[in-house]
């Protein structure tokens, strides 16, 4: 299974999403193109060194992405199915 279909299964959890630039974004998963851009909404957005900021909708460019951390409470078993 591609990393981008694992991702497209993740649309309305709540996730963490580390930046490169260390940078640490809060949001619920709206979607995620073939290019791994994620698009999420009710973001809190973390930058080392500042205080958070808040947006409505953000889309995160697949390429600056480092991590997705997951919820505990996700159940991988079902996400790792693959449908194809």
């Amino acid at each position: 299974m591609k990393l981008v279909h694992f991702l497209r299964k993740l649309v309305r959890e709540n996730v963490s999403i580390e930046l490169k630039d260390n940078t640490v974004v809060n949001g619920t998963v709206v979607g995620v193109d073939s290019a791994m851009n994620t698009h999420v909404r009710l973001v809190h957005i973390q930058k080392p060194g500042q205080q958070e900021e808040r947006l409505e909708n953000m889309t995160i460019r697949g390429a600056q992405i480092r991590y997705v951390i997951l919820p505990d409470t996700i159940n991988l078993g079902t996400l790792l199915v693959d449908d194809s």
